[in-house]
């Protein structure tokens, strides 16, 4: 019977949040992934500070979506000739996604990765700073000059093995990434995921404290960054994973590109 003042609805979020929505990346870069659960506020991701992410998911997760999101805010937030993207998609679904123009490379097959990882390490391999750099160098990394590099891998495993991976060369310069300017977003598939300390490249990225977002994924595949269990979630939701804490969030809904008829 009472007729007072009603308690406030509990905010929930939403099924799909657009990108739109979300506050655009600040400075050069940090992205906004979508809104958390316990506060509906953004959650950030500083590519600056932290330069790798990596994704795990079932199918139709949102994996792809994450990586339209992160492409989207590289082209916003740089000129062609401050960044360039390196797209892995063997599916075929990103292309429409990047400008041309921000294009580096643009791979289907396993040996076409292996050609283009080629041309970047050697690249990247000219940033590397030798003995003469000074700390306040580093600081302000001004011994080289050229774009940074945004490699973004869509499903991972259906590339790359820990007994054959074409990504192994970059293994050497995860560590120095943001030194060299390289950044590498990695989206891989739920099933197998114990298996992930046994890649080069992904234990590697692990031991930079790469945070990780586990979307949907089956409880039976164990325990993820942070010894969290999976859960399974809708579409575009998932955990935020360090190795200290876990948030859970809604992640931006980017709309694909409308296919061409060549398409």
């Amino acid at each position: 019977h009472w007729d007072g003042p009603a308690a406030p609805r509990v905010r929930m979020l939403p099924d799909r949040l657009p990108a739109a929505q979300l506050p655009p990346p600040e400075g050069k870069m940090k992205v906004a992934l979508g809104w958390s659960e316990a506060e509906l506020a953004p959650v950030w991701h500083d590519f600056a500070m932290t330069p790798h992410l990596t994704v795990i998911g079932d199918t139709e997760s949102g994996k792809t979506n994450l990586l339209r999101l992160v492409a989207q805010a590289v082209t916003c937030c740089y000129t062609p000739d401050e960044a360039r993207i390196l797209l892995v998609d063997l599916r075929r679904e990103l292309l429409d996604t990047v400008p041309q123009e921000f294009r580096l490379g643009y791979a289907v097959s396993a040996a076409v990765v292996g050609q283009m990882i080629a041309e970047v390490t050697g690249q990247l391999r000219q940033r590397l700073p030798g003995q003469e750099i000074t700390p306040e160098q580093m600081r302000r990394r001004d011994w080289w000059a050229g774009p940074e590099f945004f490699l973004l891998i869509d499903d991972y495993d259906l590339v790359a093995s820990s007994a054959n991976s074409p990504f192994a060369p970059l293994a050497e310069f995860l560590p120095q990434a943001g030194d060299v300017g390289l950044h590498v977003v990695i989206t891989r598939g739920a099933a197998g995921s114990m298996r992930t300390s046994m890649d080069p490249v992904l234990r590697r990225v692990q031991e930079s404290n790469t945070p990780d977002l586990a979307l949907s994924c089956p409880p039976s595949e164990g325990p993820l960054l942070g010894n969290v269990r999976p859960r399974q979630f809708p579409p575009g939701r998932g955990m935020l994973l360090t190795r200290r804490q876990h948030l859970v969030l809604q992640t931006g809904f980017v709309d694909p590109p409308a296919r061409s008829e060549s398409h």
